[in-house]
């Protein structure tokens, strides 16, 4: 499926370069930008519990799904993802979380390895709608 920019968001998140938002190049409709903490989780119950491979919104959890805060990030939100070693990413708010409150987000990956290899990081969340 191709989202609204242009992404595929059922394949692997789309890297960008940061300058490219910044001359307008794909921040179509900026939104609000926010400095936000971010981990990761992959599909199934070790990282999801009972839902599984499910988002809250009952899609699949896969790369480019985003849970977050629904009070501070709309579901469905489009997001530009800046990283502090210069990669960005797209993602959708199609997932919320119990732990994910206020501006803190989770990444979705593919495998609970890739999201333990995530950790932890401090990063710019821009909103696009």
């Amino acid at each position: 499926m191709i989202g609204v920019l242009g992404v595929n968001i059922f394949a692997a998140p789309v890297y960008a370069a940061a300058s490219q938002v910044a001359s307008g190049q794909g921040a179509e409709h900026y939104h609000k930008e926010m400095d936000i903490i971010a981990t990761a989780y992959a599909p199934g119950p070790h990282d999801n519990g009972k839902w599984g491979n499910l988002t809250h919104i009952g899609t699949q959890v896969r790369p480019g799904v985003i849970a977050v805060d629904p009070k501070v990030i709309p579901l469905g939100s489009r997001l530009y993802i800046e990283f502090p070693d210069g990669r960005s990413i797209y993602g959708v708010a199609e997932d919320t979380g119990g732990a994910i409150k206020g501006n803190r987000i989770d990444i979705a990956m593919w495998t609970v390895a890739e999201a333990y290899k995530f950790g932890i990081q401090k990063i710019k969340v821009t909103i696009l709608n």
